[in-house]
C-alpha cells in the first residue's frame, strides 16, 4: 500500500494586542513571575485576562507542556484552551488545562502505582460509590429493629464531606449527623470497609482523585520536586471556590518556584456547602509572602444601574477585598422592587412581565428567573403552565447519570478493568433472575481466574447464575467476551455499538416505555466515543463529567423559546438580558436555617443573583405566605432589600400592583 506522509502543519495563532485589553487586564498579563492575586468583579473579563496571560507565557519563551491552567469545569477548560490556541496557534499544544480532578487523574494514571493502584483504576461516580457503601453496609452491621442506621448516600457525604474540608469523619458524622451519633462506631467501621473495598477493587471516587494527588506530593518529596520542574507556571482559575485540599494542592504544586496566579471573586465566594473555604482567598497573600495584588473593577455585563445596586449590598460585608464596579454597558432602566401580596400574585407579576419583555423584543432563553431554594419555584412553575409559557429548569440528571447510559458503559468498565466488581454486578444485574448476592458470588468465582475471558466461559459461573438468570447471563458473558482481551482498547464507539447491538437494544425496548429513544441516545454516545483515541480515555472523560463542581449548564439544540428557572448558585457564569429574584423575604432569602455567621456568604449569594442580568432586574417580595397549622403570616422584606431602600441614594425603584377589575 502506497504511503503519504502528512506533515505536522504549524497553525499560527491570531495575535494579540494592546487594543484587545484593557489597562487592569494589561497588567495582569504582562506580569512577571511569583504569586498573584488577581480579584476579578462580575463581568469583568477575567477569562480573557486569564487566556492571554497563558498566551503572553508561551510568547516569551515557556513551553507550554510547562504550564498548569486549573479550572472548576471541563467547558471553562475547553473554552480557555480554545482562546490560547486562537492568540498562539500550534505553540499552544501540550498546555495542561483541565479540572481539578481531570488533571489529578492524568497525574494517577502516570504515578498511581506508587500508591499501589493499577494503571487502569476505575473512577467512581456517585452512585457507584453509594452502591459499593450499601454493600459495605449490609455486610458489617446487623439490622436491629427499632433503630435506623444511616443510608449509604448520607456515609459517602460524610466522606466527601471529611476529605474537603480536612475534618475526620467522626467530627463529620456527629456534628452534621447527631441523630445518628449512635451508631459512630459502627459508621467508622463502615468507612474503613469501604475504603479498603476501593483499594481491591482498583477503583476510585472522586474524592480519592484529589487525596491521592496530595498523597503523591506529601509522601514522594522526589516525586514532587519533579512536578514543581516540569509546571513552571500554575494558574487558577475560579479560586475563591476552592475548598482546604485544592488550595493545598495549589500550594504544593507551586511550592518549587511560586509562580502561581489565582483568579477569582471574593464576592462570588457561594460554595461553602460543598466545602468550599471562602478563607483560601481571603488569606492568601498571608499564605504566600510577597504576593502582588491586582483587582479587574471594568464590568462589561450590566448597566450602570444593576451595578450600582450590585456595588451598594456587597460593600456591606466585611470580610472582602475592597473593589468597586464600574460599568461599561449604556444606562438602562433602574431596577424595580415589587412587593406583592401572595405568592401567588408574585407569580402573575414575574408571569406577565416577562410576556411583555417578550413583545419588547427579548428572547424567553434570555430571561431567568432566580431563587434560593428549588421549592420556591413551584408555584411559579404552576402558573406558567397555566399561562402555556414554556420554561426549563437549570438542574436535573445529567446524561451521564442516566441509567441506561449508566448500564452501557459499565459493560465497557468491567472489560476494561476486571477488579472494578460496582460494574460487574451493575452489567449481571440487568440479567432477569439474577440479583445481588447472586452477582456477587459470580465475581468472587471469576476472580480465582487469572484470565477474565476465560473465567467468563467457566460452567461454573453458570450454575451459580441458576436455571432462572442462565440465559441472561450466556447473553451478557458473550458481550463481555468480545470486549475483554484489549480487542477494543483503541475502538470505543465500536465497543459501545456492540453492547447496544447485542444486548442493550432488546434490553430498552423490553425495560423502558422510551425504549428506542435511549437507544438512539446510546448511539449519539458512540458517535462521542469516536472522538476519543481509547477506550480508557472515553470512560474516563465519561466518570468525570459526572462530577458536582462548577454550573450546570443549560442544554442545547432546542429551537423552542423557554424561560429559565435557577437557583441562584446553578446560575453562577450564566448571564441574562433580563433577571427576576424571586422570595426575597426575611427568612426565605437569606434562607431561615442562615446564621449570622452565614450571612455574609448570603449577602454573595444576593450578589451572585443581581448580577447576572444585563439590562433588567427585578426583585420581587410575598408579604404574607400560608403555613400549615399557622395559617397566612405576614412577611417582611429580605434584610438584603431593607438595607438598600435608602430614598436619600436610591439604587431600585419601588413599584405596586394595581389589580385592574374587568
Amino acid at each position: 500500500m502506497k504511503e503519504f506522509v502528512l506533515d505536522d502543519i504549524d497553525i499560527p495563532g491570531t495575535g494579540f494586542g494592546d487594543d484587545d485589553l484593557n489597562e487592569e487586564q494589561r497588567a495582569v498579563v504582562e506580569a512577571g513571575g511569583g504569586p498573584m492575586l488577581v480579584i476579578a468583579g462580575a463581568g469583568s473579563g477575567k477569562t480573557r485576562a486569564l487566556t492571554y496571560r497563558v498566551a503572553r507565557l508561551i510568547d516569551r519563551g515557556v513551553p507550554a507542556s510547562r504550564i498548569l491552567l486549573l479550572t472548576f469545569t471541563n467547558r471553562a477548560a475547553t473554552e480557555m484552551a480554545a482562546r490560547v490556541d486562537g492568540l498562539v496557534g500550534s505553540a499552544a499544544r501540550g498546555t495542561w488545562h483541565g479540572t481539578f480532578h481531570a488533571i489529578a487523574r492524568r497525574l494517577l494514571r502516570e504515578f498511581g502505582d506508587r500508591l499501589g493502584y493499577p494503571p487502569g483504576f476505575g473512577i467512581l461516580d456517585r452512585e457507584d460509590s453509594e452502591s459499593l457503601m450499601k454493600q459495605c453496609i449490609g455486610s458489617i452491621v446487623e439490622p436491629t429493629a427499632g433503630t435506623r442506621f444511616p443510608r449509604a448516600g448520607v456515609l459517602v457525604q460524610v466522606l466527601s464531606r471529611a476529605a474537603n474540608t480536612g475534618r475526620t469523619t467522626r467530627d463529620v458524622f456527629v456534628d452534621e449527623y447527631p441523630r445518628f451519633v449512635e451508631h459512630a462506631v459502627d459508621v467508622e467501621r463502615v468507612l474503613v470497609a469501604y475504603q479498603g473495598r476501593k483499594f481491591e477493587c482498583g477503583v476510585m471516587d472522586f474524592d480519592d482523585l484529589l487525596l491521592c494527588w496530595r498523597r503523591l506530593l506529601d509522601e514522594h518529596a522526589d516525586l514532587r520536586e519533579g512536578l514543581t520542574r516540569r509546571f513552571e507556571h500554575v494558574l487558577v482559575d475560579e479560586y475563591q471556590d476552592t475548598n482546604r485540599i485544592q488550595a493545598e494542592l495549589v500550594d504544593l504544586m507551586s511550592s518549587g518556584h511560586g509562580n502561581l496566579m489565582v483568579v477569582g471573586d471574593d464576592c462570588q465566594s457561594i460554595y461553602s456547602f460543598r466545602g468550599a473555604d471562602h478563607r483560601n482567598i481571603v488569606e492568601f497573600p498571608e499564605r504566600h509572602p510577597g504576593t502582588r495584588l491586582f483587582k479587574l473593577e471594568t464590568n462589561y455585563r450590566s448597566s450602570p444601574e444593576i451595578v450600582a445596586l450590585a456595588n451598594a449590598s456587597i460593600a456591606r460585608n466585611r470580610s472582602r477585598y475592597e473593589k468597586v464596579l464600574r460599568a461599561e454597558a449604556p444606562a438602562g432602566s433602574t431596577p424595580w422592587h415589587v412587593r406583592c401580596t401572595t405568592e401567588d400574585e408574585q407569580a402573575a407579576f414575574v408571569a406577565q412581565r416577562l410576556l411583555q419583555l417578550r413583545d419588547e423584543g427579548v428572547v424567553l432563553d434570555d430571561i431567568a428567573v432566580l431563587y434560593r431554594a428549588h421549592w420556591q419555584s413551584m408555584q411559579l412553575q404552576i402558573e406558567l403552565g397555566r399561562r402555556g409559557i414554556p420554561f426549563r429548569v437549570h438542574s436535573g440528571q445529567r446524561f451521564f447519570e442516566q441509567r441506561h447510559v449508566k448500564d452501557a458503559l459499565a459493560f465497557l468498565r468491567a472489560a476494561n478493568n476486571p477488579r472494578d466488581e460496582l460494574a460487574f454486578a451493575r452489567v449481571v444485574g440487568l440479567g432477569e433472575g439474577i440479583g445481588a448476592r447472586t452477582a456477587a458470588r459470580m465475581f468472587a468465582h471469576l476472580r480465582t481466574f487469572d484470565d477474565f475471558k476465560e473465567g467468563l466461559q467457566s460452567d461454573e459461573l453458570s450454575a451459580i447464575a441458576g436455571k432462572r438468570g442462565v440465559r441472561a447471563w450466556k447473553a451478557i458473558a458473550d458481550v463481555l467476551g468480545r470486549l475483554a482481551g484489549g480487542a477494543f482498547a483503541t475502538d470505543a464507539a465500536g465497543a459501545l455499538e456492540l453492547v447496544v447491538e447485542r444486548f442493550y437494544d432488546a434490553y430498552a425496548m423490553a425495560a423502558f416505555d422510551n425504549g428506542q429513544n435511549r437507544v438512539r441516545e446510546l448511539t449519539s454516545l458512540a458517535e462521542l466515543a469516536s472522538r476519543y483515541a481509547t477506550l480508557d480515555e472515553f470512560l474516563a472523560s465519561a466518570a468525570l463529567a459526572g462530577e458536582v463542581s462548577g454550573v450546570d449548564q443549560i442544554e442545547a439544540g432546542e429551537r423552542d423559546e423557554r424561560v429559565v428557572l435557577s437557583s441562584v448558585h446553578q446560575s453562577k457564569g450564566l448571564e441574562f438580558a433580563a433577571v427576576f429574584v424571586i422570595w426575597l423575604s426575611e427568612d426565605r432569602f437569606p434562607s431561615a436555617q442562615a446564621t449570622d455567621d452565614d450571612l455574609e456568604e448570603e449577602r454573595r449569594l444576593f450578589y451572585v443573583a443581581v448580577t447576572r442580568a444585563k439590562r433588567e432586574l427585578y426583585l420581587t417580595t410575598p408579604v404574607t405566605t400560608f403555613e400549615r397549622g399557622a395559617g397566612v403570616i405576614a412577611l417582611r422584606d429580605s434584610p438584603f432589600v431593607r438595607e438598600l431602600d435608602d430614598p436619600r441614594a436610591p439604587v431600585f425603584e419601588r413599584v405596586s400592583l394595581v389589580r385592574r377589575t374587568r
